[in-house]
């Protein structure tokens, strides 16, 4: 009994260290991958029974991942394209721990604020960025914006990961504040916002434009048009007071400021077309690139600029729609989740990860973030984080006392 509490707890310990990591460094997040299934096989070994459970999100990720992994083993150079598979979709790992080991609600809301407590200081830092203007992690200047304002990456080094994580870390932290109403948690969600916003990626602003209107309708109707109304306040007048930020909003209309992105997905389409079931394998588009270049001006091409493109050139219509399924499947789980619970942690915790979701899926549509690993942690820890809500959520449970979501949870006795 004491050998499989052992390997409970170094599984448990994984988790969190992992939490902490993700918004500092993705090197100690990958150990702590390894940890939490080191702990989950240990634990299986000694009870000589796995702790494993189906969810219908595995059921369309099997799919995906064997159609993938088929397109690349056909495609024009197998061994590059199976390992770029690989090295794109590990990370998923930490989604299956998370639904495998996390067995109470104590401990996922601990994660979560092991997660809110790290993004904290990796937000501040960003915002110090902004107007610091270097990187002092790495020792090198950002890219200035002008007006004497410069793009934030957080701990990250790349401003797309980053704005990423800080749009996490709003939802997540406004989910908490309307479930519990402490300052801390409002206090986050505006500087995570403001964090996004210093970011400039033009991606991430239009899922905040998408994806906060949504989420204040989850609160009623009247809820959903007040926010609705502060927000379009908010950008108006932050557009008018800052001319960076001015400058960088016009140019989501500016046709000469997009002819880059439009002749990608023009080009993606061809490839599409002309591989419409297979495609051509995973990170395989500077391969086929110029045999279907759209003429038109270029400043980049090393990806369509779009997560679902991107997917459709690599595995066809089959794995775009498996991939598709992962992704919806998963929202309406969380939805699910967040209406059934009668917990206020759970129903915080299932919000939190879906609108994440939902908000890396709208940036999806104008930017690569699925693109690289470590983008993937952050995408499958929600996922992750979402599918635990749902599996610990009970109809029939008693509720449960809103509790400081920054205060220690109290752990049961034996």
């Amino acid at each position: 009994m004491k050998t499989q509490t052992l390997y409970r707890n170094i599984a448990h310990f994984g988790l969190l260290l992992f939490a902490f990591s993700l918004p500092v460094s993705h090197v100690p997040a990958q150990f702590a991958i390894g940890i939490a299934l080191l702990g989950w096989l240990g634990e299986g070994l000694v009870n000589r029974k796995w702790n494993i459970r189906w969810h219908p999100v595995f059921g369309a990720l099997v799919v995906y991942l064997s159609w993938n992994l088929i397109s690349s083993a056909l495609s024009e150079r197998p061994a590059h394209s199976l390992g770029a598979v690989i090295d794109n979709e590990w990370p998923l790992l930490i989604m299956v721990m998370l639904y495998w080991t996390v067995d109470d609600e104590a401990l996922l809301q601990r994660i979560v604020y092991v997660f809110l407590l790290a993004s904290t200081a990796a937000v501040l830092y960003a915002l110090w960025q902004v107007v610091g203007g270097v990187e002092l992690y790495r020792g090198r200047p950002l890219d200035p914006m002008g007006w004497g304002f410069y793009r934030a990456v957080g701990f990250y080094g790349f401003y797309l990961t980053f704005a990423a994580l800080a749009m996490t870390v709003f939802f997540f932290a406004s989910s908490f504040s309307v479930e519990f109403r402490k300052w801390h948690t409002v206090l986050l969600a505006g500087l995570s916002f403001l964090a996004v916003l210093g970011t400039f990626a033009r991606s991430m602003w239009l899922s905040f434009v998408a994806a906060i209107p949504l989420f204040a309708s989850t609160r009623g109707r009247k809820a959903g048009i007040a926010v609705t109304i502060v927000l379009l306040v908010v950008i108006v007048g932050g557009i008018l007071a800052v001319p960076a930020l001015r400058y960088r909003a016009e140019s989501i209309i500016e046709p000469g400021q997009n002819e880059t992105r439009l002749n990608l997905w023009k080009t993606a389409l061809k490839i599409a077309e002309d591989n419409p079931i297979l495609g051509v394998g995973e990170d395989n588009w500077d391969l086929v690139f110029e045999r279907y270049r759209v003429e038109g001006f270029y400043d980049t091409t090393v990806h369509p600029h779009n997560d679902y493109l991107t997917v459709l050139v690599s595995s066809g219509a089959p794995g775009f729609l498996a991939f598709l399924a992962v992704w919806v499947i998963s929202m309406v789980t969380g939805f699910k989740a967040a209406k059934k619970t009668r917990s206020p942690i759970l129903r915080a915790i299932a919000l939190g990860a879906t609108f994440s979701l939902l908000g890396l899926m709208i940036g999806g549509m104008f930017q690569n973030y699925y693109g690289t690993f470590i983008n993937c942690l952050g995408w499958w820890f929600v996922i992750g984080l979402l599918l635990a809500a749902d599996k610990l959520r009970s109809p029939m449970q008693e509720p449960v006392q809103p509790a400081d979501p920054f205060q220690r949870p109290a752990v049961a006795g034996p």
